[in-house]
């Protein structure tokens, strides 16, 4: 090991990451946080299973959507230069997971992008920075089903470049690990008409909300 792979902290040298170290360095944290996330889950799912929780204030608190499960959610920003690749790898990522993750316990994935605003509290802004934001969400019934998806993540074909990427100058990257999802709607949960998809002839797919 040469100096270039340790960074000095005070009088002490410490390794520096590689992209394979924090790539397991970056699995074993979220595996960690999902564990550590174990005690929520059987409160939560108690809680989730209540009908009208809080009646008197109006509170609607029968589960709905995906309440009770477990989300994953990645932001990663990238330059504008590497959206192309970073496409690839959500290609590769979404593949993957279409192929596998069924017994798993994957219930929903997303992935969203547009470029990065300046003042994003102000929609008629026009001004980027010149880099693109990416939104990853998925959605697990139960944290066995995340805690497999990190332990067989290294066989995705995707985390070398995902973990590439991360590192490179100029990105970020923040990972909601775990967390149990509070709020979320389905069509069926709607109170209205929801519009989904168009097919080849104009004709609108919808979903009503089922009434018992």
């Amino acid at each position: 090991m040469t100096s270039k792979d340790y960074k000095e902290k005070g009088n002490e040298a410490i390794p520096s990451l590689s992209r394979r170290n924090f790539g397991k360095a970056v699995i074993g944290v979220g595996l960690g946080l999902a564990a550590a996330a174990t005690g929520v889950q059987s409160a939560f799912a108690q809680g989730s299973n209540s009908e009208s929780l809080n009646e008197k204030e109006g509170v609607h608190t029968t589960p709905e959507g995906y309440e009770g499960n477990f989300a994953v959610c990645t932001v990663l920003i990238v330059k504008e230069e590497m959206e192309k690749e970073t496409d690839c790898v959500w290609d590769k990522h979404k593949k993957w997971l279409r192929e596998t993750h069924g017994p798993w316990g994957m219930v929903s994935y997303s992935v969203a992008k547009n470029k990065e605003m300046k003042n994003p509290l102000n929609p008629a802004s026009k001004e980027t920075t010149g880099r693109i934001i990416y939104v990853i969400h998925e959605i697990y019934r139960h944290l066995d089903g995340l805690t497999k998806h990190y332990s067989e993540s290294p066989n995705g074909g995707y985390v070398e470049d995902f973990l590439k990427i991360c590192t490179a100058e100029g990105n970020s990257v923040m990972v909601l690990q775990g967390a149990p999802v509070t709020h979320s709607l389905l069509p069926k949960d709607c109170d209205f008409p929801v519009t989904i998809a168009q097919n080849n002839e104009g004709v609108e797919k919808f979903f009503k909300k089922v009434t018992k």
